[in-house]
């Protein structure tokens, strides 16, 4: 398959799936409230959505050099749509923490796959470029589902009429994903992972001991945790002072676009600024704009806050993906990808937790100081 064919098809149906993924993930808490649930739980949902992946995610790893990165790519299409069915179904607090683990696990064999591909099949001088593009796709899918999602469903003010109907939405995406990478099911692993003797935890183990691996795979926890928080806790935080779905919605959406933009413009970025500078600015900025949204009065200055944010954050996934592609072997690149986001969903399983404890005895604003002082903890250290 010719670079530009595997590239299109992937990142044709890395905007879908992605964007299936922030129509369900909004959705989820709206549909937690429905059901009465408390700050916490919401936080505990969250937590759940994380934890299937944490404890899989290094598994991923070694299956994917040996099963192929198209395969995964389609297995987690097919499930992100079992789980919005699911989803559609869920009358209980129960079946929805379920289905979200569901969408969860589907949502990481997606990118496992994905992330891989472009590691593998990218030349090493185009990595920055190729990541960027990946990203971008991602960031398009993250900034129309949230729009789709509460046009969808509808509004009766801060609740949506029907999050069954996001549900659906969710679902004809995922089917609609499908088509452009369904041709992969045959296709063998471009590089065949390499066999560890000693088990997926021990080869990550070894992985973080290379110089600059834990750092970035540190930094990409932060950053990825602190997005996914805004996803979650935006719609309790709008709940909490009578801003409409539709306003959070678009907010949320605001976020993937200027992530999306700051992805596009990111191999030209890279030209003339190096990586852990670029990761060091961009991180102080998103540090800033956390304690803003604390502090936002109304949906203007909150949505206002959250464009600057979305910049800043957009920029850290890819370069770390980057970082962490350059510092190891085409063979071990499969477990890099998967070790990083283990972090990146060990992150996504702990922290909102917390933040649901957090929000439940100080409300959600309380939340966005903890994300400031998350990313205030990350460092890149010259190479």
């Amino acid at each position: 398959m010719s670079q530009s064919q595997w590239a299109t098809k992937l990142f044709y149906s890395s905007a879908i799936t992605q964007g299936a993924i922030y129509v369900i993930r909004p959705m989820i808490t709206y549909r937690a409230l429905e059901l009465d649930a408390t700050a916490s739980t919401i936080g505990f949902i969250a937590a759940v959505y994380a934890l299937l992946p944490v404890l899989l995610a290094l598994t991923f790893g070694k299956m994917v050099g040996q099963i192929g990165e198209g395969r995964f790519v389609i297995f987690g299409t097919l499930f992100i749509g079992v789980s919005a069915a699911l989803l559609m179904a869920a009358d209980s607090l129960t079946l929805l923490a379920i289905a979200a683990a569901l969408s969860g696990l589907a949502h990481l064999a997606c990118m496992v796959g994905g992330q891989t591909m472009v590691a593998l099949k990218s030349p090493p001088d185009q990595y920055e470029e190729h990541f960027g593009r990946y990203t971008f796709s991602a960031s398009l899918g993250h900034m129309v589902g949230p729009i789709l999602a509460t046009l969808v469903a509808g509004s009766t003010g801060v609740m949506p009429k029907s999050t069954s109907a996001a549900f659906a939405l969710a679902l004809a995406l995922a089917a609609l994903a499908m088509v452009p990478v369904i041709s992969w099911r045959n296709e063998p692993p471009t590089v065949v992972g390499r066999k560890e003797d000693s088990g997926a935890l021990r080869a990550a183990g070894k992985l973080l001991k290379k110089p600059g691996i834990f750092a970035a795979i540190f930094t990409s926890l932060a950053i990825s945790s602190t997005a996914d928080i805004l996803v979650v806790f935006l719609p309790l935080y709008g709940n909490e002072n009578q801003f409409s779905a539709l306003s959070i919605g678009i907010i949320i959406s605001i976020r993937a676009a200027t992530s999306m933009a700051s992805r596009f413009f990111l191999g030209r970025l890279s030209a003339r600024i190096s990586a852990r500078q670029l990761i060091t600015s961009s991180n102080l900025i998103s540090i800033a704009m956390c304690v803003a949204m604390a502090f936002a009065p109304n949906a203007w200055v909150l949505g206002a806050v959250v464009f600057v944010a979305g910049f800043s954050l957009g920029v850290g996934q890819p370069l770390t993906m980057t970082l962490i592609s350059q510092l190891t072997a085409p063979d071990e690149r499969a477990l890099a990808v998967s070790t990083r986001l283990t972090g990146n969903r060990l992150g996504q399983f702990l922290i909102p937790a917390v933040a649901g404890l957090v929000a439940a005895s100080a409300g959600a604003s309380a939340v966005f100081i903890g994300l400031a002082i998350l990313v205030s903890t990350t460092f890149i250290p010259r190479q």
